[in-house]
């Protein structure tokens, strides 16, 4: 069974700030499994994905990056 988090920023798309949000994910053995950017549309946000073996390891993240302001949806079960 696998664990998402999701984080959700407002655009623009800021790299700089993904490669934060990426890194702490990383460091609690997370990995990047989707990002959907942008549209013409109502939601102008940047979601990212990410996805974890381990509950734990999404909880903790999660925490991390919402100590660090970001706003993450999560954690979920992500299926088998």
């Amino acid at each position: 069974m696998s664990y998402n988090i999701e984080v959700i920023y407002r655009a623009p798309v800021d790299v700089v700030r993904e490669h934060r949000i990426t890194d702490t994910a990383k460091a609690h053995c997370g990995e990047l499994a989707y990002r959907e950017e942008p549209n013409a549309g109502p939601s102008q946000s940047v979601c990212l994905t990410y996805e974890f073996h381990a509950f734990d390891s999404a909880a903790n993240a999660a925490s991390e990056l919402r100590i660090r302001g970001e706003h993450v949806e999560g954690p979920s079960n992500y299926g088998d």
